[in-house]
């Protein structure tokens, strides 16, 4: 063989081992210590809090950590007034490795609101240098309000001989479910009829989650204005394509014209499949994406 390239193909063997460690490089440590979230159970460790939309009084949450010295802070990210919602009461370290922290948080409902509230949550160990953050959230991002009118303030009032549709409504898509609330109060002289008054609502490219259909009928309270007591919030799931571009909602009333029916504070929000996961058991909810036609609602 010739001397040159002898000497060439030892040089090259020489070469490659050096090059491949090279763009490999070393392997990271993998690291030992740890910090989970819980609410229930081990099993399902969580990385954000979906707080109830009527509130926690001493709801818990768990940590499980390897690491000493751990420390925790809360940060509410959101206007002035809502920054009392959500207060840590305790944080208790009950076995090694084993935190409870212990909290209230105020209901939303009395709002006459779902829209969404939030804060940071989170813990932290300097000495090793980790942390857990963590967003707290109570209710939805608002997508949709139906105005009724120009007039700020303006409410409908329906009889049995009137309907009232809203506008347009964004598109339903596959990745979320949306809820509408509305507060619903009924006035009138007839006394048989007080408990017995009912409003239906009728969606057009969707259903109702409950029931699979896509009217629901609601009872409504006799009341003076829109309060707490008449707030009414109803789950919305797409249409078995699981996508409507034209969506309104049809409010009409089954009784007679002694009676009137007033709407007020009509708004939608978007849930997401991690938000279902929340407010509904493994064996209430379950999403399949290869679920086609009227099994998936």
């Amino acid at each position: 063989m010739n001397t040159k390239v002898s000497i060439l193909l030892w040089a090259s063997l020489l070469v490659v081992p050096c090059a491949c460690s090279k763009n490999d490089g070393p392997l990271r440590p993998t690291r030992n210590e740890y910090i989970k979230v819980y609410e229930t159970s081990e099993n399902k460790i969580v990385d954000d809090i979906q707080v109830a939309l009527d509130g926690a009084q001493e709801g818990k949450i768990h940590i499980l950590s390897n690491v000493s010295g751990l420390k925790w802070k809360y940060m509410v990210s959101q206007s002035a007034a809502s920054t009392d919602w959500f207060q840590i009461i305790s944080v208790e370290e009950v076995e090694p490795g084993h935190t409870v922290v212990t909290y209230n948080a105020a209901s939303i409902l009395d709002l006459n609101s779902m829209e969404q509230r939030s804060g940071n949550l989170s813990f932290y160990a300097p000495a090793s240098a980790i942390g857990k953050y963590m967003t707290v959230r109570q209710g939805y991002q608002r997508r949709f309000i139906e105005t009724f009118s120009a007039e700020p303030g303006e409410n409908i009032c329906l009889t049995g001989k009137e309907v009232f549709t809203t506008r347009e409504y964004p598109e339903l898509t596959t990745d979320y479910f949306d809820y509408i609330a509305f507060n619903a109060w009924a006035v009138t002289d007839n006394e048989y009829l007080t408990k017995n008054i009912t409003l239906d609502v009728t969606v057009s490219g969707g259903k109702f989650y409950e029931t699979n259909l896509t009217t629901y009928r609601i009872n409504v309270p006799i009341g003076t204005a829109a309060d707490k007591t008449n707030f009414k919030y109803l789950l919305l799931v797409g249409n078995g394509e699981r996508m409507s571009n034209k969506t309104k909602f049809t409010f009409s009333v089954a009784n007679d014209d002694k009676v009137y029916v007033y709407i007020d504070n009509f708004s939608a929000y978007r849930v997401t499949e991690a938000d279902m996961n929340y407010l509904y058991d493994e064996d209430d909810f379950n999403w399949d994406d290869d679920d086609e036609g009227g099994d998936w609602i």
